[in-house]
C-alpha cells in the first residue's frame, strides 16, 4: 500500500478507551495492559464474575485497575492544544466544564447552601451532571439539606425512608418526614401521601377524602416543587378516577 492511501495515525487512536470510544476521563490500566475508562472496565468486570477475560485480547485477566494519571494528563494537554479535534475533544471539553460545576455546587453545599445541598441529593439519586449514581450519597444530601431547613430535602428524606433507598427502610419515620414536606408546600409529598392513602401503602389505610385532598394540593396550590408537569398529570389523572369511582 502506498503511503498516499495510508491512514494518518490520530494520537487519540490510542488514548481512546476501547468498550466506550471516548476520551476516558477516569482512566485505569487494567490486567492486560490496555487503559479503561473505569466505569466501562469496572461494568465488564462485574458482568463476568467467572473466568473474566479481556475484552480486547479475549485473554484471561485478573481484576486489579490502576489510576492512570500520565494517560489523563496527556490527554488534556493533547486536548488544549488543539492536537485532538473533533467529537473527542468537544465531549472532553464538556467533561471538564462539568467538573468545574460540581466542585462548585460541592464548594456550595460545604458552605452551607441547602439547596445546593438538595442538588447534590438528585445528581446523586439519578446519576445527573457527571455524578455517579449512589443512593446513599443520595440520602446524606438530602438529609443535610432537610437539616438546613430545605423543604424539597425533608421530602426526599421521606420518599427514602419509606422505601430504603441508601437508608435502613423505615415507614413511620418516612411519613413523617413526608407528611412534614407536604404540609410545607412540596407538591412532590403531597402527590405520595396522596397515592399512599389511595392505596393503603406505608401502613396506611386506605381513606379515599385524604388521598383527594393531598393529590388536590399536589396539583393546585402547592409552592413548592420538583414535581414535573408530566408527573403532576400522572396526579391529576389519579384525582379524576378517584373522584369519578
Amino acid at each position: 500500500m502506498s503511503s498516499a492511501n495510508k491512514r494518518k495515525r490520530d494520537p487519540a487512536d490510542e488514548l481512546i478507551c476501547p468498550i466506550s470510544l471516548e476520551l476516558p476521563w477516569d482512566p485505569v490500566t487494567a490486567e492486560d495492559g490496555r487503559v479503561y475508562e473505569r466505569i466501562s472496565i469496572e461494568t465488564h468486570i462485574k458482568n463476568h464474575p467467572r473466568g473474566l477475560k479481556s475484552p480486547i485480547t479475549n485473554k484471561k485477566m485478573g481484576k486489579k485497575l490502576v489510576p492512570a494519571i500520565q494517560h489523563r494528563n496527556m490527554t488534556d494537554i493533547l486536548v488544549e492544544d488543539g492536537v485532538i479535534l473533533g467529537d473527542l475533544a468537544a465531549k472532553w471539553k464538556e467533561k471538564v466544564n462539568q467538573k468545574k460545576e460540581m466542585e462548585e455546587l460541592l464548594k456550595k453545599a460545604d458552605a452551607g447552601g441547602a439547596c445546593a445541598m438538595y442538588n447534590l441529593g438528585v445528581n446523586y439519586e439519578n446519576g445527573y451532571d457527571g455524578f455517579n449514581e449512589d443512593e446513599k450519597l443520595a440520602f446524606q444530601w438530602y438529609s443535610r439539606a432537610h437539616k438546613a431547613g430545605n423543604v424539597r430535602g425533608t421530602s426526599s428524606v421521606g420518599m427514602h425512608l419509606l422505601n430504603g433507598w441508601g437508608v435502613a427502610k423505615n415507614e413511620k419515620l418516612g411519613l413523617v418526614h413526608l407528611s412534614s414536606a407536604a404540609g410545607q408546600g412540596s407538591n412532590y409529598a403531597a402527590k405520595w401521601l396522596g397515592v399512599a392513602f389511595a392505596n393503603g401503602e406505608y401502613g396506611l389505610s386506605v381513606d379515599k377524602a385524604m388521598a383527594i385532598s393531598w393529590l388536590e394540593k399536589a396539583v393546585g396550590d402547592c409552592p413548592e416543587g420538583p414535581l414535573t408537569d408530566e408527573s403532576i398529570q400522572d396526579a391529576q389523572q389519579e384525582l379524576d378516577e378517584l373522584k369519578s369511582s
